[in-house]
């Protein structure tokens, strides 16, 4: 069989595509995954992500409108569960950098995010100390992406669209020289009229060309216990917060307890010497953890009881953090969605479309997107 269109790796990223794909008309598609559906080895893992609108870039608050108004309200009606719940966002840090800069994007784009004092912030979000902060942003269209959920129904309606789940399948090399396309796998060649990678930490393996602009690095996610009654972390009344401080690796954050035990607070770390995504750590980073404990014992008023659990994922940076979802330069039936660089999962249903959209017609449909382009580029 040729398929309309095959897609390999099947994180966020490639089940959302697969899922406007069969929404824009192709019936033949296929999926092939390194490891299994759901695994714990890439980016699209672990129980919950923040949303917001509160970012860096205007052109960023815009497409997270479009993402807030649009593709997740879609996703959800097709699937028939409530994806995103809705919690306060909070989002600050010391005056000057990258705060001011956030506040000025979101105001530029006119998103529903308000800039308060740090009186009106301690006031609104008790939990917080706000010890340097010039201010904060309280953004309400914040909330948290129920993620082992939305990997979970997007893998049921693939499966009830008649994708065809090539799990624990590597993929050996991709020859664009052929039409259809030829993809060498562990298991045998496949042929696809169209294709869409998606592969996170292991994008530049299967196409070479990225190796210049990408970078993995892991990150430890930590579960705490923090003293006071349950219901005080849950979702509606704890905040997805982040501390936006200066400097290298300095922007931490966090989110309520929400499918395990414990709130949930990392380090987002987006520079570094690299990691080998091949190789899986047996334990967590304890330097890392103290990093983390540290700065929730300065910043939190509840106090930090103990450590619950930690986890593993994997960033895949380009030096902008800007993602890349773009046609191959030389072969459009070709498309790139790599790079997530660390804040893509809330993006996952726009990208899915955007990456399906432009493998069939060469654009999206999407002005906010259509105005990044250049941005999401492989050449950028």
């Amino acid at each position: 069989m040729v398929y309309e269109a095959l897609v390999i790796g099947g994180g966020v990223n490639g089940l959302s595509t697969l899922y406007h794909l069969h929404r824009l008309g192709c019936r033949r598609l296929g999926l092939v995954e390194r490891f299994r559906l759901g695994h714990g080895r890439g980016s699209s893992h672990g129980h919950s992500r923040v949303t917001r609108s509160a970012y860096v870039d205007p052109d960023y608050v815009r497409l997270m409108q479009v993402v807030h108004g649009e593709e997740w309200p879609r996703l959800e009606r097709d699937v028939g569960r409530t994806l995103i719940h809705r919690t306060p966002g909070c989002f600050y840090g010391p005056p000057g950098g990258k705060y001011e800069r956030y506040a000025r994007a979101v105001a530029q784009a006119g998103a529903d995010v308000e800039q308060i004092d740090v009186v009106e912030a301690r006031r609104r979000f008790p939990q917080l100390r706000f010890g340097d902060a010039g201010g904060a942003l309280h953004d309400r269209t914040a909330g948290l992406v129920a993620a082992a959920e939305t990997i979970s129904a997007l893998i049921d309606l693939c499966r009830r669209n008649g994708v065809e789940m090539r799990e624990e399948t590597r993929v050996l090399g991709i020859d664009l020289a052929r039409d259809p396309i030829r993809v060498e796998t562990d298991r045998g060649a496949l042929e696809a009229e169209r294709l869409v990678v998606t592969a996170g930490s292991w994008a530049s393996e299967l196409l070479p060309f990225l190796k210049q602009r990408l970078k993995v690095l892991r990150q430890t996610v930590f579960y705490f216990k923090a003293n006071g009654p349950a219901e005080a972390f849950q979702v509606g009344r704890f905040p997805v917060w982040g501390y936006l401080g200066d400097g290298e690796n300095h922007i931490y954050y966090g989110l309520p307890a929400f499918g395990r035990e414990g709130i949930k607070a990392a380090r987002h770390i987006t520079s570094g010497a690299g990691d080998d995504p091949e190789e899986v750590p047996e334990k967590a980073d304890e330097r890392e953890m103290g990093l983390v404990r540290a700065f929730l014992d300065r910043e939190f008023v509840p106090r930090i009881e103990g450590l619950l659990d930690a986890e593993t994922c994997l960033y895949t940076m380009t030096g902008t953090e800007d993602f890349i979802i773009d046609l191959h330069p030389e072969d459009p039936r070709l498309a790139v969605g790599a790079s997530c660089s660390g804040h893509g999962f809330k993006f996952g249903p726009m990208t899915g479309r955007a990456l399906a959209e432009l493998v069939l017609k060469g654009r999206t449909e999407t002005p906010e997107f259509e105005a990044m382009r250049k941005k999401f580029g492989i050449r950028s």
